[in-house]
This record gives C-alpha cells, structure tokens and sequence, in this order.
C-alpha cells in the first residue's frame, strides 16, 4: 500500500489518548479521524486537528467511504465484536484493545471475517512487540534454559486501579482478569511459543471496589505437553510480584525473568551463567514507544509482514473466559477451542 495508513480511533478515553499519541509518533501513520459519542472522544478530535465522527454510525460510513484504512477500537469491551464486524465488511483493519472481545466465539468470530475479507483483526497486545520479552522469547525458542516446566506472570496494579466502565461488567464483560490478567496470560503463550492451553483453574474475588466485577485473582494454566503457568491478576493489591506482564520460567536447564530481564544457566551449579537482557531505555514500565512501536507494526503487516497480533486475540479470550467458568463452577474447565 502506498502511502501513510490512515488510523481512525474509536474512543477518547486514556488508552485512545495513548494511541492518537503513538499514531502521531510513527512514520507511515497518519490520524484521520476520531469516532464516539463522549465528550472525550470529541475533545481529543480537537486536541489532535482531525474530524469527529459521530459514534459507531458515523464511523462505519467513514469506513464504508474508504476514509481511514485501520480502526483502533478503544470501547468497551462488550462493544468491539458488533462495531468490528461491521468495519471488517466495510473494509478496514483493526487494532482492538485488549480483550478482543469478551468470548471466544465472539474473538472467533471476528477472526474468521477477517480472514474472509483478506484482512488484519489484530489486538493490541503491546508486549508482543517489545524488544525485551521478543529477546526473551527467543532464548527460550533456541533452548537456553531447556524445556520449561512450569512458568508465572504478573498482572497486577499495587494501590491502585481503574474505574468507570471497567468496574462494570456489562460493558467490561470482567474485571482484573480482563484487564490485567490477560496481558501476563498473552505474555506468557508469546514467550513460550504459543502453547495449546488445555485447562483452566481459577478463584476470583472483590476484596477493594465497590463495581460488580473482580478486583483479585489467581489463575493456573495447564499446557499441552505437561507444563503449565500460575498467573496473577488484581487491582488495588498491597504487593505484587513485579510489574505487569513480568515473568518467571523455570526450565530444565536454568531459569529466566521478564521485568527485569535475564536468563540464568545452570542456576545453583558451579557453572551458573547470567545472560543480562538487552538495555531498553524507558521513562515508564508501559512506555509510549511500546505503543509507538505497536503502531509501526501494523504498518509494516498492512504493507505486507508477518503479523505478531492476529492470532493471539482469539487464544488469550479463550483462556480468560476459562478462567471466568472455573471461579463460577469450582472446577478446573477445558479451554473453548483446545
């Protein structure tokens, strides 16, 4: 494709702000046009010099007239599956916040259009495309700490947490899971290979917000093969382990973190080697460049690259809403699509 993409935004809320933001930041990506029915979204028209379409409607027929080539959906999370079907068959990419959606049949379902229509439905992921958890991912790949056997992440926000619609659940469709829990569970399947989760276990509870939704959760992973990974999710908690989406591997021939970085061989031998991650310079844990560098990438798949977001969206869902059935039932559930 020649030329800029044109990105349109569909929210105006603190995560649409850090997209227009990493938009306006990255060479071959042009901001056309921001959609919604809040004041926000229509304030950040203004803030960033480009026309305001008015809600889902408006945005479809922009999409529908060729004006924009990706929309980055930044609504509810109940709201991404209806608005982005809709903009598959009017012919435009997405980039949808995380979670895809709140099902697997409905993530399933935006997949399979996309396909059909050649197009990208890809979510914003981020970690996928940092240079720390990609270096990471490929130590593990070349063996450097032998067959992971078990695994942890970290989702976690200490004193603090979000409020608004994420502490509904007919428009987050969850809670700290949702919001938290699923960056540590993409993070782990990206960094140890795409493993086919199996099986869920989960407890949840609301210990710290006054919403309908949770606020604290532990989540254990079964993996084809034999291992699996324990994560935790939660907002407000006095302590976490480390910032979101750090990790823990234990291998068989050493042991490996993400957040901070390392891979250490032969651990608590007289041959322990500590291979230091690579040196990224970052204001903050979630950096804008993470979301700058997310945006360059959907360029590059428009024009033709591989892409790291398309197929993660789908897996991710699956899992959570795993873990949700398994907190309801006490029972450890099968993973939809396993």
């Amino acid at each position: 494709m020649s030329g800029d993409i044109r990105f349109a935004i569909h929210g105006g809320g603190y995560i649409a702000k850090i997209h227009a933001a990493a938009i306006a930041a990255t060479d071959g990506a042009t901001l056309v046009a921001v959609a919604g029915r809040s004041g926000s979204a229509s304030e950040l028209a203004t803030l960033a010099n480009v026309p305001w379409l008015d809600g889902e409607e408006g945005l479809v027929a922009a999409a529908g007239r060729g004006e924009f080539d990706v929309a980055v959906l930044c609504t509810p999370n109940t709201m991404h599956a209806p608005v982005g079907l809709r903009l598959l068959d009017a012919g435009v990419h997405l980039l949808i916040e995380k979670p895809m959606t709140t099902s697997y049949a409905d993530a399933k379902s935006l997949a399979d259009r996309a396909r059909a229509n050649t197009l990208h439905a890809a979510t914003a992921h981020m970690w996928r495309v940092d240079h720390e958890a990609t270096w990471l991912r490929d130590q593990v790949a070349a063996g450097a700490i032998g067959a992971v056997y078990r695994s942890r992440g970290c989702g976690v926000h200490t004193g603090w947490g979000p409020s608004g619609w994420f502490t509904e659940a007919k428009l987050a469709g969850g809670g700290a899971v949702a919001d938290m829990g699923i960056h540590a569970i993409d993070t782990l399947r990206f960094v140890l290979g795409e493993p086919k989760a199996l099986a869920v276990s989960a407890r949840t509870a609301r210990r710290f917000i006054s919403g309908d939704v949770e606020d604290t959760a532990s989540i254990r992973i079964d993996w084809e093969g034999g291992t699996w990974s324990e994560v935790e999710a939660g907002w407000w908690q006095p302590y976490a382990d480390g910032p979101e989406s750090s990790l823990r591997l234990y291998g068989e021939g050493g042991t490996a973190t993400l957040f901070p970085t390392a891979v250490v061989q032969g651990a608590e031998t007289d041959k322990e080697q500590t291979l230091p991650g690579p040196v990224v310079t970052k204001a903050d844990h979630c950096d804008p460049s993470i979301y700058a560098a997310q945006i360059a990438h959907m360029v590059a798949v428009i024009n033709g690259a591989p892409s790291l977001l398309d197929e993660c969206g789908p897996a991710a869902v699956a899992i959570m809403e795993a873990a949700y059935r398994s907190a309801a039932s006490g029972k450890t559930e099968a993973v939809a699509g396993s």
